[in-house]
Protein backbone atom coordinates (compact mmCIF):
# COMPACT_ATOMS: atom_id res chain seq x y z
CA UNK A 1 0.00 0.00 0.00
CA UNK A 2 2.84 2.68 0.90
CA UNK A 3 4.70 1.49 -2.07
CA UNK A 4 1.32 2.44 -4.60
CA UNK A 5 1.48 5.39 -2.95
CA UNK A 6 4.59 6.63 -3.70
CA UNK A 7 4.03 5.46 -7.22
CA UNK A 8 0.93 7.96 -7.22
CA UNK A 9 3.03 10.76 -6.01
CA UNK A 10 5.61 10.48 -8.31
CA UNK A 11 3.45 10.28 -11.16
CA UNK A 12 2.03 13.48 -12.83
CA UNK A 13 -1.34 14.23 -11.98
CA UNK A 14 -3.71 14.35 -15.14
CA UNK A 15 -5.59 17.58 -14.22
CA UNK A 16 -7.75 17.73 -17.01
CA UNK A 17 -9.68 14.22 -16.25
CA UNK A 18 -9.60 15.01 -12.82
CA UNK A 19 -11.67 18.49 -13.26
CA UNK A 20 -13.90 16.73 -15.45
CA UNK A 21 -14.12 13.70 -12.55
CA UNK A 22 -14.34 16.26 -9.58
CA UNK A 23 -17.31 18.42 -11.50
CA UNK A 24 -19.21 15.31 -12.62
CA UNK A 25 -18.74 13.97 -9.07
CA UNK A 26 -19.88 17.34 -7.48
CA UNK A 27 -23.14 17.41 -10.04
CA UNK A 28 -24.48 14.54 -8.66
CA UNK A 29 -24.18 15.43 -4.95
CA UNK A 30 -26.05 18.41 -5.68
CA UNK A 31 -28.41 16.98 -7.88
CA UNK A 32 -29.36 14.41 -5.04
CA UNK A 33 -28.67 16.75 -2.33
CA UNK A 34 -31.47 18.74 -3.85
CA UNK A 35 -33.81 15.87 -4.46
CA UNK A 36 -33.47 14.52 -0.56
CA UNK A 37 -34.25 18.26 0.40
CA UNK A 38 -37.08 18.64 -1.92
CA UNK A 39 -38.92 15.31 -0.16
CA UNK A 40 -41.50 15.57 2.40
CA UNK A 41 -41.01 15.24 6.29
CA UNK A 42 -42.34 11.23 6.20
CA UNK A 43 -42.95 9.39 2.31
CA UNK A 44 -44.28 6.64 0.95
CA UNK A 45 -42.99 5.42 -2.42
CA UNK A 46 -44.86 3.01 -4.51
CA UNK A 47 -43.06 0.07 -5.67
CA UNK A 48 -42.26 0.23 -9.76
CA UNK A 49 -44.05 -2.92 -10.72
CA UNK A 50 -47.15 -2.27 -8.28
CA UNK A 51 -49.62 -2.27 -11.28
CA UNK A 52 -52.29 -4.89 -11.57
CA UNK A 53 -52.55 -7.08 -14.48
CA UNK A 54 -56.35 -7.37 -15.85
CA UNK A 55 -58.13 -10.36 -16.77
CA UNK A 56 -56.61 -11.05 -19.86
CA UNK A 57 -52.81 -10.05 -18.02
CA UNK A 58 -52.49 -6.95 -19.90
CA UNK A 59 -51.27 -4.02 -17.68
CA UNK A 60 -54.05 -1.28 -17.19
CA UNK A 61 -52.35 0.69 -14.51
CA UNK A 62 -55.70 0.47 -12.33
CA UNK A 63 -56.65 -3.04 -10.29
CA UNK A 64 -58.78 -5.21 -11.91
CA UNK A 65 -62.35 -5.57 -10.39
CA UNK A 66 -62.52 -9.09 -10.10
CA UNK A 67 -59.15 -9.19 -8.01
CA UNK A 68 -60.69 -6.51 -5.73
CA UNK A 69 -63.62 -8.45 -5.03
CA UNK A 70 -61.61 -11.50 -4.08
CA UNK A 71 -62.17 -12.29 -0.34
CA UNK A 72 -58.52 -13.54 -0.67
CA UNK A 73 -57.56 -10.48 -1.74
CA UNK A 74 -59.50 -8.26 0.84
CA UNK A 75 -57.98 -10.70 3.27
CA UNK A 76 -54.48 -9.47 1.89
CA UNK A 77 -55.37 -6.27 1.62
CA UNK A 78 -54.26 -5.09 4.85
CA UNK A 79 -50.89 -7.28 5.08
CA UNK A 80 -50.34 -5.82 1.11
CA UNK A 81 -50.49 -1.82 2.63
CA UNK A 82 -48.33 -2.89 5.87
CA UNK A 83 -45.83 -4.83 3.55
CA UNK A 84 -46.04 -1.80 0.82
CA UNK A 85 -45.21 0.67 3.39
CA UNK A 86 -42.31 -1.16 4.84
CA UNK A 87 -41.07 -1.16 1.37
CA UNK A 88 -41.45 2.01 0.57
CA UNK A 89 -41.19 4.76 3.37
CA UNK A 90 -38.65 7.02 3.84
CA UNK A 91 -37.77 9.63 6.80
CA UNK A 92 -36.14 12.94 5.02
CA UNK A 93 -34.22 14.01 7.89
CA UNK A 94 -32.65 10.81 8.30
CA UNK A 95 -32.01 10.32 4.41
CA UNK A 96 -30.68 13.38 4.42
CA UNK A 97 -28.33 13.09 7.26
CA UNK A 98 -26.92 10.01 5.25
CA UNK A 99 -26.28 11.97 2.78
CA UNK A 100 -24.69 14.67 4.06
CA UNK A 101 -22.16 12.01 5.96
CA UNK A 102 -21.45 10.51 2.69
CA UNK A 103 -20.52 14.06 0.86
CA UNK A 104 -18.81 15.32 3.97
CA UNK A 105 -16.47 12.69 4.09
CA UNK A 106 -15.82 11.65 0.14
CA UNK A 107 -14.82 15.80 -0.44
CA UNK A 108 -13.09 16.32 2.69
CA UNK A 109 -11.24 13.33 1.17
CA UNK A 110 -10.51 14.34 -2.14
CA UNK A 111 -9.84 18.12 -1.28
CA UNK A 112 -6.80 17.04 0.96
CA UNK A 113 -5.07 14.89 -1.67
CA UNK A 114 -5.56 17.77 -4.56
CA UNK A 115 -4.56 20.46 -1.70
CA UNK A 116 -1.38 18.49 -1.01
CA UNK A 117 -0.78 17.79 -5.15
CA UNK A 118 -1.12 21.52 -5.50
CA UNK A 119 1.44 22.44 -3.01
CA UNK A 120 3.71 20.10 -5.08
CA UNK A 121 2.83 21.64 -8.24
CA UNK A 122 5.05 24.68 -8.29
CA UNK A 123 7.11 24.12 -11.00
CA UNK A 124 3.92 22.93 -13.32
CA UNK A 125 2.73 25.77 -16.15
CA UNK A 126 0.46 28.35 -14.70
CA UNK A 127 -2.87 27.19 -16.77
CA UNK A 128 -2.60 23.62 -14.89
CA UNK A 129 -2.30 25.48 -11.47
CA UNK A 130 -5.13 27.65 -12.31
CA UNK A 131 -7.44 24.31 -13.31
CA UNK A 132 -6.28 22.57 -10.30
CA UNK A 133 -7.12 25.60 -7.81
CA UNK A 134 -10.71 26.27 -9.55
CA UNK A 135 -10.87 22.15 -8.84
CA UNK A 136 -9.71 22.48 -5.22
CA UNK A 137 -12.55 25.44 -4.63
CA UNK A 138 -15.42 23.50 -5.89
CA UNK A 139 -14.54 20.91 -4.01
CA UNK A 140 -14.09 23.41 -1.10
CA UNK A 141 -17.92 24.30 -1.40
CA UNK A 142 -19.15 20.95 -1.79
CA UNK A 143 -17.48 20.07 1.89
CA UNK A 144 -18.75 23.84 3.32
CA UNK A 145 -22.65 22.85 2.22
CA UNK A 146 -23.11 19.93 4.38
CA UNK A 147 -23.03 19.64 8.46
CA UNK A 148 -19.76 19.08 9.56
CA UNK A 149 -21.51 17.26 12.84
CA UNK A 150 -22.40 14.18 10.77
CA UNK A 151 -19.88 12.66 10.55
CA UNK A 152 -20.03 11.80 13.90
CA UNK A 153 -22.04 9.25 13.45
CA UNK A 154 -19.15 6.93 11.96
CA UNK A 155 -17.56 6.19 15.29
CA UNK A 156 -20.88 5.68 16.57
CA UNK A 157 -21.41 2.95 14.28
CA UNK A 158 -19.21 0.72 16.98
CA UNK A 159 -21.58 1.88 19.63
CA UNK A 160 -23.73 -1.59 20.05
CA UNK A 161 -20.90 -3.87 19.54
CA UNK A 162 -19.42 -1.64 22.53
CA UNK A 163 -21.99 -2.05 24.83
CA UNK A 164 -22.27 -5.91 24.22
CA UNK A 165 -18.56 -6.54 24.86
CA UNK A 166 -19.17 -4.38 28.33
CA UNK A 167 -21.93 -6.41 29.19
CA UNK A 168 -20.17 -9.46 28.77
CA UNK A 169 -17.34 -8.60 30.89
CA UNK A 170 -19.93 -7.98 33.25
CA UNK A 171 -21.13 -11.29 33.36
CA UNK A 172 -17.69 -12.86 33.77
CA UNK A 173 -17.28 -10.92 37.24
CA UNK A 174 -20.43 -10.83 38.64
CA UNK A 175 -21.68 -13.36 40.98
CA UNK A 176 -24.20 -15.79 39.82
CA UNK A 177 -27.02 -14.27 41.62
CA UNK A 178 -26.52 -11.19 39.00
CA UNK A 179 -26.65 -13.22 36.43
CA UNK A 180 -30.65 -13.04 35.56
CA UNK A 181 -30.48 -9.18 35.64
CA UNK A 182 -27.20 -9.10 33.73
CA UNK A 183 -28.70 -11.04 30.91
CA UNK A 184 -31.44 -9.08 31.10
CA UNK A 185 -29.36 -6.24 30.05
CA UNK A 186 -27.90 -7.75 27.75
CA UNK A 187 -31.14 -8.27 25.82
CA UNK A 188 -32.02 -4.81 25.90
CA UNK A 189 -29.58 -3.77 23.33
CA UNK A 190 -31.06 -6.33 20.81
CA UNK A 191 -34.49 -4.86 22.08
CA UNK A 192 -33.22 -1.83 21.22
CA UNK A 193 -32.14 -2.14 17.84
CA UNK A 194 -35.04 -3.55 16.89
CA UNK A 195 -36.17 0.02 17.01
CA UNK A 196 -33.09 1.96 15.59
CA UNK A 197 -32.58 -0.82 12.58
CA UNK A 198 -36.13 0.40 11.22
CA UNK A 199 -36.02 4.62 11.53
CA UNK A 200 -31.92 4.73 10.93
CA UNK A 201 -31.46 2.00 7.82
CA UNK A 202 -34.63 1.26 6.98
CA UNK A 203 -36.20 4.54 6.17
CA UNK A 204 -32.91 6.33 6.46
CA UNK A 205 -29.51 4.83 4.68
CA UNK A 206 -31.26 2.10 2.78
CA UNK A 207 -32.92 5.40 0.67
CA UNK A 208 -29.49 7.45 0.80
CA UNK A 209 -28.11 4.25 -1.20
CA UNK A 210 -30.79 4.10 -3.37
CA UNK A 211 -30.35 8.02 -4.59
CA UNK A 212 -26.62 7.31 -5.08
CA UNK A 213 -26.83 3.72 -7.08
CA UNK A 214 -29.98 5.45 -9.10
CA UNK A 215 -28.96 8.52 -10.35
CA UNK A 216 -30.07 10.32 -11.92
CA UNK A 217 -33.15 8.29 -12.14
CA UNK A 218 -35.73 8.04 -9.47
CA UNK A 219 -34.69 5.74 -6.26
CA UNK A 220 -37.27 3.40 -6.60
CA UNK A 221 -35.44 1.73 -9.40
CA UNK A 222 -32.38 1.04 -6.78
CA UNK A 223 -34.09 0.01 -4.02
CA UNK A 224 -31.98 -2.85 -1.99
CA UNK A 225 -29.98 -2.94 -5.21
CA UNK A 226 -26.81 -4.97 -4.90
CA UNK A 227 -25.40 -4.49 -8.40
CA UNK A 228 -25.57 -1.78 -10.80
CA UNK A 229 -28.89 -1.00 -12.53
CA UNK A 230 -29.07 -3.03 -16.04
CA UNK A 231 -29.03 -0.86 -19.08
CA UNK A 232 -28.82 2.14 -17.03
CA UNK A 233 -26.50 4.57 -19.48
CA UNK A 234 -25.60 7.37 -17.09
CA UNK A 235 -23.22 6.53 -14.28
CA UNK A 236 -24.48 6.17 -10.62
CA UNK A 237 -22.94 8.35 -7.70
CA UNK A 238 -20.87 5.30 -6.31
CA UNK A 239 -19.25 4.88 -9.80
CA UNK A 240 -18.07 8.37 -10.47
CA UNK A 241 -16.68 8.25 -6.69
CA UNK A 242 -14.55 5.19 -8.19
CA UNK A 243 -14.07 6.44 -11.56
CA UNK A 244 -12.33 9.87 -9.83
CA UNK A 245 -10.50 7.97 -7.36
CA UNK A 246 -8.78 5.54 -9.67
CA UNK A 247 -7.75 8.92 -11.69
CA UNK A 248 -6.30 10.42 -8.47
CA UNK A 249 -4.23 7.03 -7.99
CA UNK A 250 -6.27 7.36 -4.30
CA UNK A 251 -7.65 4.26 -2.35
CA UNK A 252 -11.22 5.25 -1.53
CA UNK A 253 -12.33 4.24 1.77
CA UNK A 254 -15.84 2.18 1.69
CA UNK A 255 -18.92 3.35 2.91
CA UNK A 256 -19.82 2.31 5.93
CA UNK A 257 -22.03 -0.91 6.34
CA UNK A 258 -24.67 0.90 9.01
CA UNK A 259 -27.37 -1.57 7.94
CA UNK A 260 -24.58 -4.29 8.70
CA UNK A 261 -23.77 -2.38 12.16
CA UNK A 262 -27.34 -1.54 13.40
CA UNK A 263 -28.12 -5.37 11.83
CA UNK A 264 -30.51 -6.69 14.85
CA UNK A 265 -30.33 -10.71 13.60
CA UNK A 266 -26.14 -10.40 15.41
CA UNK A 267 -26.82 -9.15 18.19
CA UNK A 268 -29.93 -11.51 18.87
CA UNK A 269 -27.36 -14.32 17.98
CA UNK A 270 -24.75 -13.16 20.87
CA UNK A 271 -27.19 -12.78 23.45
CA UNK A 272 -29.34 -15.92 22.27
CA UNK A 273 -25.85 -17.64 22.70
CA UNK A 274 -25.10 -15.88 26.82
CA UNK A 275 -28.67 -17.25 26.88
CA UNK A 276 -28.16 -20.76 26.44
CA UNK A 277 -24.92 -20.45 28.38
CA UNK A 278 -26.68 -19.07 31.67
CA UNK A 279 -29.55 -21.50 31.07
CA UNK A 280 -27.04 -24.58 31.01
CA UNK A 281 -25.65 -22.79 34.26
CA UNK A 282 -28.89 -22.29 35.90
CA UNK A 283 -30.22 -25.62 34.87
CA UNK A 284 -31.63 -28.33 37.64
CA UNK A 285 -30.19 -31.56 37.83
CA UNK A 286 -33.78 -32.86 37.75
CA UNK A 287 -34.28 -32.27 34.02
CA UNK A 288 -35.24 -34.80 32.79
CA UNK A 289 -33.70 -36.23 29.40
CA UNK A 290 -36.38 -35.71 27.10
CA UNK A 291 -36.60 -32.05 28.47
CA UNK A 292 -33.15 -31.21 27.88
CA UNK A 293 -33.46 -32.79 24.36
CA UNK A 294 -36.16 -30.31 23.48
CA UNK A 295 -34.43 -27.33 25.29
CA UNK A 296 -30.76 -27.83 23.24
CA UNK A 297 -33.42 -28.72 20.04
CA UNK A 298 -35.10 -25.37 20.79
CA UNK A 299 -31.99 -23.10 21.05
CA UNK A 300 -30.83 -24.81 18.14
CA UNK A 301 -33.29 -23.76 16.07
CA UNK A 302 -33.02 -19.80 17.58
CA UNK A 303 -29.33 -19.68 16.94
CA UNK A 304 -30.14 -21.11 13.43
CA UNK A 305 -32.21 -18.53 13.14
CA UNK A 306 -30.84 -15.42 14.07
CA UNK A 307 -27.31 -16.81 12.39
CA UNK A 308 -29.23 -17.54 9.15
CA UNK A 309 -29.97 -13.91 9.40
CA UNK A 310 -26.68 -12.53 10.17
CA UNK A 311 -25.08 -14.20 7.04
CA UNK A 312 -27.67 -12.48 4.33
CA UNK A 313 -27.07 -9.09 5.57
CA UNK A 314 -23.16 -9.59 5.70
CA UNK A 315 -23.69 -11.45 1.73
CA UNK A 316 -25.35 -8.63 0.98
CA UNK A 317 -23.00 -6.13 2.24
CA UNK A 318 -20.19 -8.42 0.40
CA UNK A 319 -21.61 -8.50 -3.49
CA UNK A 320 -22.43 -4.74 -3.45
CA UNK A 321 -19.06 -4.23 -1.95
CA UNK A 322 -17.60 -6.15 -5.02
CA UNK A 323 -20.05 -4.58 -7.34
CA UNK A 324 -18.11 -1.38 -6.45
CA UNK A 325 -21.18 0.42 -4.45
CA UNK A 326 -19.61 1.54 -1.27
Amino acid sequence: MARNRDRTEDASLDVDKINDGVSALLRAYATVLEHVSNEPLAHVRRRPDETVRGKRGVCTGQPGRSHLNSPISLLHLPFRTLRNWWWGFSIRPIVKLFVETHINAKTADIGRFLKQKRLKMMSESESATHRLDDCIRMVGYAESMVTGWSRLIVPLRFAPAIVMLLSWGVVGVTDMRLLSMINLVIALVPLLLLIVYPLVVRFGFRWKRAFFVAYPLDPTEAVDHVRPLEGKESPSVYELENRLYSGMGLKKHQEAAVDLFLHPAPYWLLTSIVGVLLAEMQREETLTTMGLAITIAVDVLILGAFLALAWRAILRYKRRKAAGLT
